[in-house]
């Protein structure tokens, strides 16, 4: 069954976290279908926030899906399921462990600090979980925490 998500009006992260749940319900439901996902192409003529995030997202997880555009409409793509993808796959996630792979390690404090924009709580709940995960590693020097993608 093919089924359509618009993401229109929403701001990028909360687009990309229910794009993500959406994903994940139908794996575990065991629908084979595709889901066309309205995103808008932007203004620019270069592709809105929103389509860039979610490329950004599928390019990021091609083992656990197929993508492609819409062929009538680039302010749709078209994704195909395969398996669902890890809690917290949003694009927190994706900056945070792209921002902690760009040096050798990256303190709390400077986490928190360039991806202000999402919240602290939500910001150290991603840290966490992506170390639960295995995607960062921790160090403590002296009274600070230190990030390191694995």
């Amino acid at each position: 069954m093919k089924t359509e998500i618009d993401l229109h009006g929403y701001q990028v992260v909360e687009a990309i976290d229910i794009f993500v749940k959406h994903y994940n319900a139908k794996v575990k439901k065991g629908d084979p279908g595709s889901i066309t996902v309205i995103h808008g192409y932007g203004s620019t003529g270069e592709g809105g926030r929103i389509r860039t995030a979610l490329r950004k997202l599928l390019e990021t997880h091609d083992s656990y899906l197929s993508f492609q555009d819409d062929i009538w409409n680039p302010g749709k793509t078209v994704v195909r399921p395969n398996k669902a993808l890890s809690e917290g796959a949003g694009i927190v996630s994706s900056e945070i462990l792209e921002y902690c792979s760009s040096s050798s390690s990256r303190s709390e404090s400077k986490v928190l600090g360039k991806f202000r924009r999402y919240g602290d709580i939500n910001v150290r709940n991603t840290l966490r979980r992506l170390v639960k995960q295995g995607a960062l590693s921790t160090v403590r020097k002296g009274r600070h925490t230190i990030y390191r993608v694995k």
